[in-house]
């Protein structure tokens, strides 16, 4: 046994571990800085001293530095936005949705809720948490529903806590071996109130039902949270401090107007302390010095150069732990590029609001919701036909950033919507809007219905492809007699072009087939039914070709006018042009010359001229000319 035991103890000294990590060892010159390094856990190390403490530096930071107060300003008015987030109910009876919206909008505009998160939302970057508590206000019938707001100072342990020890209690909050909240210790006033009554009494209430705790946790078993800035905190009174040294260096240097100096080597004794006094001086004035004294000014050298350095570099390391750019938080895009700006409002601030916004909805819009649903049982109709409250799916879709770039921001939805891979409800909630009520509205303006108004939209957005008839016995003509009137209408101008293109048929100047191709390229919106039929007369005709004169374009569009030509012509250049500087694809190039009545071999060979860098085409160089 002893045998046995004995190689076991020397198997398991005779392989020790060699590995080492740098940081893993203690020197001389990082003793001092591992120092207060230590093993707690996240409830041990953040005890209610402590979180005390840092709450306490950053409110005094906070009101009395104007880095700190601007940076979460700018935080609560992006997270939270102007109007706040809006609900979206989602079950399938819309009228029913519509109803509960309208009721949590007016009931959020009677209590000012908007303005109550806001509130909370500082408070919580500020001081790390914050509470909000269902409260009762009766004379709001048929919904009483309020929210009172508590700092965390006001929950705290009973202060006979110490002699009933809970191990399941850390500092006013009660939960289970999972760490969920149970019960909240809610003080009847605030510790540091100047009340005339006990700041000791309290009650415990109901975590969720009755009260919503706002924090961020930040590790394991964590149940409380500290303010955000708790890493950096320390660099805005060094930021103020080199300020004030600055401004007292700038002070002292002007308040000496000037001075004089000696050049002797002894200077003579002064008989009295009155020879340092001073004295006004006339201006413009002339005076002669006695010999070997000079006169000399304070050179002012402050602010230097390295103070807007170390401002800025302190700054830059403040914000950082707030995941806010440079730019944001200080307010001005004088050091940064557009460029720049975009790429970190995009890849570090918005993910940042996105993260809080979607704690706050979780924390404390989801229990004040099932709080508001509660007290609208009493609201006669309401919940008429709704499904159980827990039932009740919802959603809320929060104010959008400021857009950077407001073109390239709808062009990308538009691209979005036009490849399918987006549709209109989602890109309105991305704008914290909603698409059919938006959509009334827009009907509404332009005096149309809402059905027409969406089908201009979606026509706009993805054209319906216009149907190919073919002449000849086995001709087929498409007709859809659900088009709306509004659509095929023409105005005066769109009239005389058309009639100017038939009465070029009837001077047997063009084909009928390419004065088709003529109408539906300038004028898709017409049915094709309708170019038949007026085209129809002149089917049978042929075109005559007059001699060609030395001033007519020669080539394939000899039998056109000189103005039909030209604007042929023209539309030619065009799309080449658009295809050689990339602007239009090749197949949608070879459609629009088709249209205009070309053969495939000659929209072949132009587009290939025009693939080589320059339109080389003796035909089009003449109207270019």
């Amino acid at each position: 046994m002893l045998k046995w035991l004995r190689g076991l103890v020397q198997s398991t000294t005779s392989r020790r571990i060699t590995a080492k990590i740098d940081v893993a060892q203690t020197t001389n010159q990082n003793s001092k800085h591992w120092a207060n390094a230590d093993g707690l856990s996240s409830r041990a190390a953040l005890s209610p001293e402590v979180r005390r403490i840092v709450r306490l530096r950053s409110r005094y930071e906070a009101e009395n530095n104007s880095w700190y107060a601007g940076i979460l300003r700018t935080a609560v008015n992006h997270i939270v936005g102007g109007p706040g987030p809006r609900l979206q109910v989602l079950t399938s009876d819309v009228m029913l949705n519509r109803r509960i919206e309208k009721a949590w909008q007016d009931w959020c505009r009677r209590v000012d809720f908007v303005d109550t998160l806001r509130v909370a939302v500082e408070a919580y970057w500020r001081d790390g948490e914050c509470y909000m508590m269902r409260a009762e206000k009766p004379r709001q019938y048929p919904i009483s529903l309020d929210v009172r707001l508590f700092e965390a100072d006001q929950i705290a342990a009973p202060w006979d806590s110490a002699v009933w020890k809970d191990d399941y209690q850390d500092d006013g909050i009660r939960f289970d071996r999972e760490t969920n909240e149970l019960m909240v210790y809610v003080y009847d006033h605030h510790p540091g109130g100047n009340v005339w009554s006990s700041n000791l009494s309290g009650q415990w209430y109901p975590a969720k039902s009755v009260v919503a705790h706002l924090f961020r946790a930040e590790r394991p078993g964590q149940v409380h949270g500290i303010p955000r800035a708790t890493p950096s905190l320390q660099t805005l009174p060094i930021m103020r401090r080199q300020e004030l040294a600055t401004l007292l260096t700038a002070e002292t240097a002007a308040n000496f107007g000037m001075y004089l100096k000696t050049n002797g080597v002894t200077p003579a004794a002064l008989p009295s302390g009155a020879d340092f006094a001073t004295m006004e001086m006339a201006r413009n004035m002339v005076t002669m010095l006695p010999e070997g004294w000079d006169i000399g000014q304070v050179d002012p050298k402050q602010p230097g150069p390295q103070y807007e350095m170390f401002q800025r570099q302190a700054l830059m390391s403040f914000c950082r732990c707030t995941n806010m750019p440079y730019t944001l938080a200080a307010g001005t895009g004088k050091d940064a590029n557009f460029s720049s700006f975009k790429g970190d409002m995009r890849n570090v601030w918005e993910p940042e609001v996105k993260v809080e916004q979607n704690r706050i909805d979780v924390m404390i819009l989801g229990p004040v919701f099932n709080w508001f649903l509660e007290s609208a049982v009493f609201y006669s109709g309401l919940l008429s036909g709704a499904p159980p409250i827990d039932q009740i799916a919802y959603s809320f879709q929060w104010p959008p950033l400021p857009e950077l770039d407001v073109m390239e921001s709808a062009q990308a939805a538009e691209l979005r919507l036009k490849t399918g891979q987006s549709t209109m409800s989602f890109e309105y909630s991305r704008r914290g809007d909603e698409w059919e009520p938006a959509a009334i509205r827009g009907a509404a303006d332009l005096g149309m219905t809402v059905d027409e108004y969406k089908r201009r939209i979606a026509d706009s957005l993805i054209p319906v492809a216009t149907p190919e008839t073919t002449t000849g016995p086995t001709e087929s003509v498409v007709t859809n007699n659900t088009t709306a009137v509004a659509d095929t209408a023409m105005n005066g101008a769109q009239v005389t072009s058309i009639v100017e293109i038939i009465s070029q048929v009837g001077q047997k100047m063009i084909p009928v087939a390419t004065a088709k191709a003529l109408i539906r390229s300038a004028f898709p919106a017409i049915n094709p039914a309708n170019i038949e039929e007026m085209l129809a007369p002149f089917a049978s005709l042929t075109p005559s070709v007059p001699g060609v004169s030395a001033d007519m374009p020669t080539g394939e569009y000899t039998e056109l006018s000189q103005r039909a030509f030209k604007n042929n012509q023209k539309r030619i250049i065009q799309t080449l042009n658009q295809v050689k500087s990339g602007e239009m694809s090749q197949v949608m190039a070879e459609q629009t010359l088709a249209s205009i009545g070309l053969t495939a071999d000659r929209i072949f060979a132009l587009i290939q001229d025009a693939l080589d860098g320059q339109v080389d085409d003796p035909e089009l160089q003449q109207v270019t000319r």
